[in-house]
């Protein structure tokens, strides 16, 4: 049985050491190590980063808009 942390520092190594498929690669080979409790964990874990990263890239998304509404009203369009 692994820890919340364990688990979340492995998905750290693994992506700072592989990217895009690769990734996706080894986080099904670790998946495959672990038992049924702890596959149900790295599921949780994947999904709640996957959710941080969509709300980061909708806060960039809404924050160049800001930035963009701001622009224009300064220079008078």
């Amino acid at each position: 049985m692994s820890s919340r942390a364990e688990l979340e520092r492995r998905i750290d190594e693994l992506a700072a050491q592989h990217k895009g498929r690769a990734f996706a690669d080894a986080v099904k080979a670790l998946a495959a190590e672990l038992g049924d409790e702890d596959e149900e964990l790295l599921k949780d874990i994947l999904v709640e980063r996957a959710a941080s990263l969509d709300q980061a890239v909708m806060d960039r998304v809404d924050a160049r808009g800001w930035v963009r509404r701001q622009w224009d009203r300064a220079g008078g369009k």
